[in-house]
């Protein structure tokens, strides 16, 4: 059971500031198949050390797959040099992490709802530390994208279950307040740590040993997480959790939102080697796929809400101005960031 289940529009009738085009965060309610007096007396019977715990083990595998992020920048050179990478390839070792990530983080998250998130975090807390001491064996640097791609859909596994596992243990306030504030504060941390570790090792022992010790505190924190993630009171049986799979998932929507953002990021990556590539013809298909699908998505959505069935964002909640507002904020921090690490790695 996910503590952020499908949002409710509330619509309102008759004249006054109601009416507004915009619909306010007031009405937007936050339902799931857990109700929240169930989620305020699963919060009351955890212990403090499991939660305590819990944020840890939460924090710890963000902040290390951010070392990674890390080591990947300094390393860079030494990684293409190791691995021989042909310069089509040079930066996707630094860039295919996020791509799958942000392709993956809406279809994840939409299963962590179906599934709960005890088991979307251990499968994906597990799948982070193996696909890292993967990489960091990795002889070719086929391999190596691959398995940073496959870590980058782990990464969006942990990520989506962390906040429901946060939401369901933590009541509201300055608790929950706090265990975020440690969730987002593990990535610049962990972002850090890794350029100076990654310094250090690629002088010395090499840039493998960094993946190494990332891969197996990961694992580490990844059996601590199967004693801390609370079991819950989702007692529904396999056959329930796949019905619900079925029903209540918006998997054309994900779907469609995934091959958008996935299509739309390796045209900009393939682009970023090269900007004539755009006249190439397999650039110009991607170009016009990407082009397709996100109005193919709105119009889904649509027809989800008009039908009644789950929509993955209906379109309404775009105009809410605060909502549309953060987005486009992290949208352009997380922009910036990005290109300042991989513009550092070119120094």
């Amino acid at each position: 059971m996910a503590a952020n289940q499908t949002l409710v529009i509330t619509p309102r009738t008759g004249s006054g500031p109601g009416t507004d085009s915009s619909i306010p965060l007031t009405y937007l309610e936050n339902t799931s198949r857990t109700p929240s007096s169930e989620n305020d007396s699963l919060a009351s019977e955890v212990p403090r050390l499991q939660k305590t715990i819990l944020v840890i083990q939460l924090s710890g595998v963000t902040f290390f797959c951010s070392v990674i992020n890390g080591l990947v920048i300094i390393g860079l050179p030494a990684i293409s040099k190791d691995l021989e990478l042909p310069s089509s390839l040079a930066f996707w070792p630094a860039s295919v992490s996020g791509l799958a990530t942000a392709s993956s983080l809406l279809l994840t998250g939409s299963v962590t709802d179906a599934v709960g998130p005890r088991w979307v975090g251990s499968v994906g807390s597990f799948a982070c530390g193996g696909l890292t001491i993967g990489a960091g064996v990795s002889r070719k640097g086929t391999e190596l994208v691959a398995m940073r791609a496959l870590q980058g859909v782990g990464l969006s596994l942990h990520l989506a279950s962390s906040v429901a596992l946060v939401t369901q243990v933590f009541p509201q306030g300055k608790s929950r307040n706090l265990a975020f504030s440690f969730l987002g504060l593990s990535q610049p941390f962990g972002f850090s740590v890794g350029l100076v570790l990654g310094g250090v090792l690629v002088d010395t022992v090499g840039w493998r040993v960094g993946w190494y010790i990332s891969g197996a505190s990961m694992l580490l924190l990844s059996f601590v997480g199967l004693w801390a993630f609370p079991k819950g009171q989702d007692k529904r049986s396999f056959k329930e959790i796949v019905q619900d799979m079925k029903s209540k998932v918006d998997w054309v929507g994900a779907m469609l939102a995934s091959s958008f953002m996935a299509l739309l990021c390796y045209l900009l990556a393939v682009l970023s080697t090269d900007v004539y590539r755009i006249k190439e013809p397999g650039s110009i298909t991607l170009l016009c796929l990407s082009t397709i699908t996100l109005p193919c998505f709105l119009l889904w959505v649509h027809r989800q809400v008009c039908r009644g069935k789950p929509a993955l964002i209906p379109n309404s909640l775009w105009r809410n101005a605060t909502f549309s507002s953060i987005c486009v904020i992290i949208a352009l921090s997380f922009a910036v960031i990005n290109s300042m690490e991989l513009f550092a790695s070119l120094l």
